[in-house]
């Protein structure tokens, strides 16, 4: 019995999500095709956000291209690309752009910004403080930011790039490397060319075998 009602409770989530996606899909700049977003996600200013194919929202996420702050106005955009995976929690804000690549993989509580609050205004709040002059943030094609990882503004991460959870990215990050620690370092360089190379190799031979 509890199995039947866990089943069918399923099916009424996975029709609530098609649902709730294509309520949202509408109010887009562009959205592609088999995306699937989960209640409940937040994305300010939709007409400035980017899907593209078979991308994977997951709830609590918050999508932010900034249209104005403190009286100053912005022109935000989030482009996101094909097949990308956006975690649990994950919180994009772009006074000017951040663009995360295909196949990138955005796992739970990662924070991306093009900007932060000046805190150069010791009579305002720092969270009411104007905007520092936001800077692009790229994520290459096929990238991993691990839990609870920040990337800072004008960070760049390369092609199959690793940040590991926690580290906090306020330099670039060069593709096939992995980048750890506050403030994140680069750890190790992955040579695809040696692994391709391997696994011919290890193909032959078993092709061989």
């Amino acid at each position: 019995m509890r199995r039947r009602f866990l089943s069918v409770c399923k099916k009424i989530r996975i029709r609530f999500c098609g649902f709730y996606t294509w309520l949202l899909r509408g109010t887009l700049k562009s959205c592609g095709q088999n995306v699937r977003i989960e209640f409940p996600v937040r994305l300010e200013q939709p007409s400035a956000i980017t899907i593209g194919n078979e991308v994977v929202i997951y709830p609590r996420a918050c999508i932010n291209p900034v249209s104005e702050w403190a009286g100053v106005k912005y022109g935000g955009c989030i482009d996101i690309g094909d097949r990308v995976m956006i975690g649990y929690g994950v919180q994009i804000s772009a006074a000017q752009s951040v663009v995360i690549e295909d196949e990138a993989t955005i796992a739970m509580g990662v924070v991306i910004v093009d900007h932060i609050h000046d805190h150069r205004y010791p009579n305002i709040p720092i969270f009411a403080a104007p905007l520092s002059t936001p800077a692009p943030v790229r994520i290459g094609k096929g990238a991993f930011l691990g839990v609870y990882s920040l990337i800072g503004p004008g960070v760049q991460i390369g092609e199959h790039a690793v940040v590991a959870a926690n580290a906090v990215v306020m330099k670039d990050v060069p593709s096939y490397c992995i980048a750890a620690g506050n403030p994140a370092r680069v750890v190790r360089f992955h040579d695809p060319g040696a692994t391709c190379e391997i696994e011919t190799a290890v193909a032959s031979g078993v092709e061989r075998g």
